[in-house]
């Protein structure tokens, strides 16, 4: 089976971006602190089992993804991107610690190469894992893009906060952060990184499936963007910025995450106050058609009286008027004389 395009590309890119990370990591491990005039054995023996474990997860999961390359549904799309995230932020992990623990000159076009690769890397990932140009009708594909958009950016600001880890700046080593907190900074960038995309290809997966009818739920990723990446990184920043004095510090993203809430929770409050009015339209329009349901059952009800007062004819035999008058009753129940077989059918004929 010959790969699609959208598979043979994500290959590429998850391939050189762990390609490009196993270098820096073997730069490290030759040119660090011990000064060595080589990379080390059981560093080169640990990335290469690494890369030769992802090879082959990736060989199964890529087969998944050719198979449902033109459906809407996205599960071996998650399974891609959490195999391929959680393999790069351990290597990102002990990127940020040699960079840390180094005792010689940063070097901070390297640092920032490093950044550059992966804010192009990771959302070029997620927009072809989408694949919303081969499952999203025409009608709908702005609609798809703009919510794309707002989960690519996102990515930036969550990747922005933590490439602030490792990037170097002037005056940084006398911060006095924690390494607690910096820490716990790059743990809660790893899960946002992990869960924002992968909600995102889920709902945009559901959004799209054959035969859907009636009203769509209302998504999940919105509020979960405007709580992890609006609040709670909106709080980290200024905590770095206010406390700490941290020159690391985006101001250009903090700015994006007050413009950001402002027009979500406006949007949302928009959106509530249709709800609230279309409700009451609602049972205001179900109070009609329940009082014009009343008045035409009365008006039936009348009409059928009036029918069966006007079509009152002299009664036939009482063994034939039983039959009529109980249709519940089975046919084996009813013997007719000979001599009233010939009055039989019209006489059914005329009542019913």
């Amino acid at each position: 089976m010959v790969p699609t395009p959208q598979v043979c590309v994500s290959t590429l890119v998850t391939v050189s971006t762990m390609a490009v990370v196993d270098l820096y990591l073997l730069e490290q491990s030759m040119l660090g602190a011990r000064g060595k005039a080589g990379p080390g054995v059981w560093p080169c023996a640990a990335v290469l089992l690494g890369d030769l474990g992802f090879l082959l997860a990736l060989r199964f999961v890529s087969a998944g993804v050719v198979s449902e390359a033109h459906s809407p549904r996205r599960g071996f799309a998650n399974a891609l991107w959490f195999l391929f995230l959680s393999l790069l932020q351990l290597k990102l992990f002990f990127v940020c610690q040699n960079y840390r623990m180094e005792r010689r000159p940063p070097d901070p076009l390297a640092r920032k190469t490093l950044t550059l690769l992966l804010s192009v890397c990771l959302p070029s990932l997620f927009l072809i894992l989408t694949g919303a140009d081969n499952m999203t009708p025409l009608r709908r594909k702005q609609e798809v893009r703009g919510r794309l958009l707002w989960v690519v950016v996102d990515l930036l600001d969550v990747l922005d906060l933590q490439a602030g880890l490792w990037e170097a700046h002037t005056g940084a080593t006398d911060l006095g952060v924690p390494l607690w907190a910096e820490g716990l900074v790059f743990f809660y960038c790893y899960a946002l990184l992990l869960l924002l995309p992968c909600v995102a290809l889920t709902e945009l997966g559901a959004a799209a499936l054959p035969g859907q009818r009636g009203p769509r739920k209302e998504a999940l990723y919105p509020w979960l963007s405007l709580v992890t990446i609006n609040v709670f990184t909106m709080a980290l920043r200024g905590t770095g910025m206010l406390w700490y004095r941290d020159p690391r510090v985006s101001t250009v993203f903090l700015g994006k995450n007050l413009l950001a809430l402002a027009v979500k929770l406006s949007s949302a409050w928009e959106r509530h106050k249709q709800g609230g009015s279309r409700g009451t339209g609602v049972g205001a329009g179900a109070g009609v058609e329940s009082s014009m349901d009343s008045t035409l059952a009365t008006q039936s009800s009348e009409q059928t009286e009036v029918q069966a007062q006007g079509k009152t004819t002299p009664r036939p035999p009482s063994r034939n008027h039983t039959m009529s008058r109980s249709h519940g009753h089975s046919v084996s129940h009813i013997s007719l004389d000979p001599t009233e077989t010939s009055l039989g059918p019209s006489f059914i004929s005329h009542e019913l």
